[in-house]
Order: C-alpha cells, then sequence, then structure tokens
C-alpha cells in the first residue's frame, strides 16, 4: 500500500519521550522527528564515503517510484538544491555518497533528508539525520590524561614561568577557557586551510593558550577548555542571528548563517587539531562548549523564548563542535554545561531549569542521530555563597536540596542524583553506556571560615572518589577573584596577594597518603559521624 506524505502534517509532528519525575510532551519539526512511516535508520562515515540506511514501512506515493538524497546545513528545515543520489523506492534502500572531505561540499556537518517527487516537488519523508561516527576520521588520538579526579580552575598568571603551585597542590585535571573570538582574526597570523578555504588565526592569543595547555600537559594534567563565544565588534557574525539584540556574558554560537557556520567548523576543528597531543602544544581531552546554557540570558544568550527551539539551536551547536573536535580527536569528551539549578524554573523563556534543558538537548540529539556527548555539571550549594551545607542557612535553603529526581537543586550533598538520573536508558549514549560527567566548576566561599570552605572541598572530592560515573572534578579557584570576592564568593584557595588558606592545605592533602587524617579533620569540622554512609558511593 502507498500513502500520500502532505507537507503540512510534516511541519509538526508530536515528540513525547518519558524520564523520572516528568512527563514531557515537545512539537518538533519533520527534520527531527519523522513521519513513521519512512526513516533514515544511520548515517556514517566509511573510509571517503558517507552510507545512509533508509528504511519504509509504509511507501509514499511518488511521481517516478524514487527516494531522493539531500544534503542540508543545520538550519535549513526543507530540501533544497539539487539531490545527491536516487534509488528506487523500497522498504530497505542505501545510499553512499563520498564525503568530500577537504572540499567545499564536504558532508562532515550536514544532515541528510530523503525526499520523493510529488506533483514536480521534492517532499522529505523522513527525519533528517547527521553523521554519528566523526571519530572515523582522527588518524591519530592520544591517549587520556587518566591520571585522577582532582581539579583546579587555574590561575593564568600561576602557570609555568616558574611557578610551581600547581604542582605543590597536586591537581590532576586543570580548566581553562578559551573565547573563540579571541582566535578568529586578531593579526591573521596564523593560516589554516579547512574544507577548501583559508582562514586567518590570531598568534598572540594562540600562544598563551599554548602556554597554559602546554605547561599543563607537561605537567602530567588533564586539560578541560570551556568554548566561549563573547561578543567582539567585527565578528558579530559568530553569534547566532537571534542572539545579537541582546547584553549578555556570552552568546548562542551561529549555526544559522553559512558565514558564521563556516567560520565556527572551521576555528572548532583548528583548534582540537592543534591541541590534539601530537603538535607540541599540548593535550586537551575535554570541550565543554559553552557556560551554564539552561541560564541562557546570562551565559548563552538567544531571543528565542520556546524552550524546545532553543535548545535545538544549542543542539545544532553541540554537534557541529562535536564533530569537529572528534574527528580530530577520537578519544576527546565534548559536553554540555548546566548550572545547579536542576528542577526550579527562575524565569521562564529565560532560565531554563538544567533537567528540562538536559532533556530537551537529548531529544533533539537522539532524533537527529544520537552521539557520545558529556555532561559538565556546576553543582554549587543553595546558596552559592553558604559553604556550611552540613547547617543549612534556613528552612528555604534546606528544602532546595532534595534526595530525589525532582530535587530542586544539585549540590555536592545529593550529587548522586545527577548520576542515578545519567544512569537511565533514555539518557545512556549509542553504545547504551553511562556518559562520562564532569564536575568542571564548583567552590566554596572561606566567608563563613577557612575550616568550613577546607572541609567542604574534602567534602565534594571524596563524593567524587566514591562516584565511579563522575571523571573529574574542578574547584572554582586557585586564586581569589575580585568580582566573585565582591559577591561574597572568596572561593580560591589563596587570597588575592597568593597567600594560602587552609583550603590550600587540604586540597594539597586529601588524595594522598595523608588523606585520611584530613578526612577525620573534616569530618569533625561538618559532624559526620560515618563518612563512609555519607559519601552515597555509586
Amino acid at each position: 500500500m502507498t500513502k500520500k506524505i502532505f507537507s503540512s502534517f510534516l511541519r509538526a509532528l508530536l515528540c513525547a519521550f518519558f524520564v523520572p519525575g516528568v512527563f514531557s510532551f515537545f512539537f518538533i519539526s519533520a527534520d527531527a522527528a519523522g513521519t513513521g512511516n519512512v526513516s533514515i535508520g544511520s548515517v556514517t562515515i566509511s573510509g571517503s564515503n558517507v552510507n545512509i540506511s533508509v528504511s519504509a514501512s509504509d511507501l509514499p506515493d511518488s511521481d517516478d517510484g524514487k527516494f531522493y538524497l539531500f544534503a542540508e546545513k543545520p538550519y535549513q528545515g526543507t530540501v533544497a538544491g539539487a539531490p545527491l543520489a536516487s534509488a528506487a523506492i523500497g522498504t530497505s534502500v542505501s545510499f553512499q555518497v563520498p564525503l568530500n572531505i577537504k572540499s567545499e561540499n564536504c558532508h562532515l556537518y550536514d544532515k541528510f533528508q530523503v525526499a520523493v517527487l510529488q506533483g514536480g516537488q521534492y517532499i522529505a519523508v523522513a527525519g533528517a539525520k547527521y553523521i554519528t561516527n566523526p571519530e572515523a576520521l582522527a588518524t591519530s588520538s592520544p591517549a587520556r590524561k587518566n591520571n585522577g579526579k582532582k581539579g583546579l580552575i587555574l590561575d593564568g598568571a600561576k602557570i609555568g614561568n616558574g611557578n610551581t603551585e600547581s604542582a605543590q597542590l597536586g591537581v590532576q585535571q586543570a580548566a581553562y577557557n578559551i573565547n573563540l573570538e579571541d582566535v578568529i582574526g586578531g593579526n591573521g597570523q596564523v593560516v589554516y586551510v579547512y574544507n577548501g578555504k583559508t582562514y586567518n588565526f590570531d598568534s598572540s592569543y594562540l600562544s598563551q593558550y599554548d602556554h597554559c595547555i602546554r605547561t599543563c600537559t607537561a605537567q602530567g594534567m588533564g586539560v578541560t577548555i570551556v568554548l566561549l563565544n563573547p561578543r567582539s565588534s567585527g565578528e558579530e557574525f559568530m553569534i547566532a542571528p537571534t542572539s545579537r539584540g541582546g547584553k549578555a556574558l556570552h552568546y548562542m554560537m551561529n549555526t544559522s548563517e553559512d558565514k558564521g557556520l563556516e567560520y565556527l567548523e572551521a576555528v572548532v576543528s583548528y583548534l582540537a587539531y592543534r591541541y590534539n597531543g601530537q603538535n607540541g602544544f599540548g593535550q586537551v581531552d575535554n570541550w565543554v562548549i559553552g557556560n551554564e546554557v539552561n541560564a541562557k540570558n546570562v551565559w548563552n544568550y538567544s531571543s528565542v523564548n520556546d524552550l524546545m527551539t532553543y535548545a535545538q539551536l544549542y543542539a545544532d551547536e553541540l554537534r557541529i563542535c562535536y564533530n569537529a573536535i572528534k574527528s580530530r580527536n577520537a578519544n576527546a569528551y565534548v559536553c554540555i554545561s548546566l548550572d545547579q539549578n536542576w528542577t526550579q524554573i527562575h524565569n521562564a523563556g529565560s532560565y531554563y531549569s538544567a533537567r528540562a534543558t538536559l532533556e530537551a538537548i537529548n531529544a533533539c540529539i537522539t532524533a537527529q542521530g544520537n552521539i557520545d556527548w558529556g555532561l559538565a555539571e556546576h553543582p554549587y550549594n543553595y546558596p552559592m555563597t553558604w559553604t556550611t551545607f552540613w547547617s543549612p542557612k534556613d528552612e528555604t535553603a534546606q528544602a532546595m536540596i532534595r534526595h530525589d529526581v525532582n530535587t530542586p537543586y544539585l549540590s555536592m550533598e545529593n550529587i548522586e542524583q545527577l548520576t542515578d538520573y545519567m544512569c537511565q536508558p533514555a539518557m545512556r549514549n549509542s553504545k547504551g553506556a553511562v556518559r562520562p560527567i564532569l564536575l568542571t566548576e564548583i567552590g566554596y566561599t572561606s566567608t563563613q571560615g577557612e575550616e568550613a570552605q577546607a572541609a567542604a572541598i574534602v567534602y565534594a572530592y571524596q563524593r567524587v572518589a566514591a562516584n565511579q560515573y563522575i571523571k573529574l572534578i574542578a574547584f572554582n579557584r586557585q586564586t581569589d577573584y575580585p568580582l566573585e570576592v565582591s559577591q561574597g564568593l572568596s572561593v580560591g584557595l589563596t587570597r588575592q596577594d597568593g597567600t594560602p588558606k587552609l583550603a590550600f592545605e587540604f586540597f594539597q592533602q586529601m588524595n594522598g597518603p595523608n588523606a585520611n587524617a584530613y578526612i577525620q579533620r573534616s569530618a569533625a569540622i561538618m559532624g559526620i559521624s560515618d563518612w563512609n554512609a555519607a559519601m552515597n558511593a555509586r
């Protein structure tokens, strides 16, 4: 039996999925949801080609009895241009087309769609899918620096140049930021030819990043880089069109226009290449795409207010960066960044809860070709300025941290709720494994006393050590930062003048031969009688 496919029906299909504690309904475009009759099963790289499998449970009507294969940009919602290939309509059809790597017609970042001719027009009949194995292009991938979970957001002024503080502290994982606009343009002395086009990057900024990453790598640390997208005069093309009117610290990356899209592909590919451990510039194991993207009006600005529309834009950004990075280093993690606001909604349309954002992004990614993204979470205390979580500030604060999946906030006190959530089948990666979870930013202020800060750090680290699903914890930060101090967040291990706090000693010792003594001191400060039980091991 054949069945007519109506384009109006294709534009709004209901997608529903279940997660613990919530049943969510979202409307997704035809490109994301498919028709239920024709579907693209897989899109994978094999050698120099892309293989696309198509199945049909109910064959659509067509003018000529053929399926047509199209490649589309992320921002395209309908088939456009000329088809790449055609094949006779059937219940099981395979296409193979050239990947065209290193050319302007490269398909690494495209989504693939199947259409039929109806009334002389191409009509999409399946949900578009992306390539899901960009790592097939990575010719040399370094082993990850898995020397431990103890991490720190480093003070750039203390990296190298004879400063041994990070070595004294025993830092195993280093975290640092890169602004994409720093790399693009500038003096233009670094020439990079990518997919048939030439780009000029700034050697001065790259040298600064080289120094940090190379030094950390030489000291045996794993490196996590957060990719940020601030506004820079003359480089607004890097910002999504829906994000250019706002005032924020960082903005949604541009996958909606050709120039911004191509620059994003090129600059992220170049950074992944430069820092793949093979070029003398150091090695980056983890890449975080944006910062706390659920808090969109501050950290990932977009004027889009609908959560699913926003999630699709971010999913496009994530996938572009994922394909660029994994095609250079198959072993790298590419992560979504979320804050500690797990289910609490601050401002609908301007600040989403982390869980709702995660569910929406996961729905988009899964529908369009599941990839092995990771999660970068920031489980600060509630409120952030209150270090002594073992003695909550008030009843309101106490109610914010619960030991169930619907907890309003995540903190180190209930971090097992996050890892339990990520263990459910719907959240696992394409191979059925639990996705890597990185705690890439968490800090405790010393304004309630240096003992409290020191004990909280030991507790947080030991919670991570007892949880197999968490790959690292990066404490914020090595040195007090003036702006944070003004906000009541004196979270550094040292003061602004460089003198160490008690937290310096506790951080240094909390995973070495003297760790038990510091655990006991922390337990006494916090009033914990059964430390092992308090760890909620996973």
